[in-house]
């Protein structure tokens, strides 16, 4: 028979590991050609923290040949980006539940 407060202990630990949770993601576009890529991850409990390492290598890799986190590319790559017709269209915004 287990101690009903070592039962409880276990519990307040497997929770506690699992409560955290992180989502990360970020589209990236390359302002010449026009090509996207998405570097993303998620992790809960004590993944939660590795997640933003593994997007911050990925971004890594991918602003190393060119790329931009859409967010980040300056008005005049965007109007040129435009003008040239390679601007992808915008994606619909995602819902989470639980996030």
């Amino acid at each position: 028979m287990i101690n009903p407060k070592f039962a409880s202990l276990l519990l307040s630990v497997f929770l506690a590991g699992i409560s955290g949770c992180a989502s990360y993601s970020v589209k990236l576009i390359h302002p010449q050609s026009g090509a996207t890529a998405r570097c993303g991850a998620e992790g809960v409990g004590i993944m939660a923290g590795s997640a933003e390492n593994i997007v911050e290598e990925c971004l890594r890799k991918y602003e190393g040949q060119g790329y931009v986190a859409e967010d980040k590319l300056t008005p005049e790559q965007r109007a040129d980006m435009e003008r040239r017709g390679v601007l992808p269209k915008p994606e619909p915004p995602t819902f989470r539940m639980g996030h």
